[in-house]
């Protein structure tokens, strides 16, 4: 090899593929200081190098707060010599209070879904306002990416509503139900212009508001249902104190 060969280009493999250095760099000084800058930036965690941690030896202060004990055991403690967390049993509030709560999940997934179906709908008018007038070879490139777009933009509208229509009357209103309607009724609308567009996105709007509303409703019935049921635990108790009380009273008087 001609000893006086200079490289110009770096091999594959130590920068990402299309990434090269600029033209009449130094490739041989490259690669050199590329090596002596990873071994650097290494060392700074190494604690047996002078350049640990940038040479800084000062602990990391804590602001007057106390280290944990447990923290100060370098080699920490076994996990499985800790004491296990005892289980918390969740209050049974009853079956009415589980379905509300279900109810107010699926009414979450609901809004999200609705609040970003605008997207495909959105998709299928700019293409049709891209080839609008299109014709021939145009026209047949029109017709399958528009059937496709029409696929996305159905299923996506029903995948956004029809959850509402599957879910008890109880708990949906018809004000919800006739806006979330609007939302797959109107979102199959031949829009072609962005005022159009714009209107439809105020039916999105209203059918989140109409859900919202709804589950504002839930939320009263589920905090009612728990508050009834924090007082009747409260009334079992002092039923229970007061049955104690009284039969000490008995057996006291029994004695005497």
């Amino acid at each position: 090899m001609d000893p006086n060969f200079r490289p110009t280009k770096l091999p594959r493999g130590i920068l990402p593929d299309g990434i090269n250095v600029p033209p009449g760099t130094d490739i041989m000084q490259f690669i050199k200081d590329l090596a002596e800058s990873g071994a650097d930036f290494a060392d700074q965690f190494d604690r047996d190098s002078a350049t640990f941690h940038g040479g800084i030896t000062e602990p990391v202060p804590l602001g007057g707060a106390r280290v944990p004990e447990s923290m100060k055991n370098a080699e920490g403690d076994d996990w499985r010599d800790l004491p296990e967390a005892p289980m918390q049993i969740e209050d049974d509030y009853g079956s009415e209070f589980n379905l509300l709560m279900e109810a107010h999940t699926r009414l979450n997934s609901c809004k999200k879904a609705i609040s970003v179906v605008n997207k495909p709908v959105e998709m299928v008018m700019k293409l049709r306002v891209q080839y609008r007038g299109a014709i021939d070879e145009d026209k047949v490139a029109m017709e399958s990416r528009m059937k496709g777009a029409e696929n996305d933009r159905d299923g996506a509208l029903s995948a956004a509503t029809c959850t509402i229509f599957e879910m008890d009357k109880r708990f949906i209103s018809q004000r919800t139900r006739a806006c979330v309607k609007d939302v797959s009724d109107q979102g199959r609308f031949t829009f072609e212009d962005q005022s159009h567009f714009g209107e439809y996105m105020q039916v999105l709007q209203r059918a989140n508001q109409a859900i919202f509303m709804d589950q504002k409703k839930m939320l009263e019935q589920i905090k009612a249902i728990k508050k009834a049921k924090k007082g009747e635990e409260n009334t079992n108790k002092a039923a229970d104190a007061m049955e104690v009380e009284i039969e000490e009273g008995v057996t006291a008087a029994a004695g005497a």
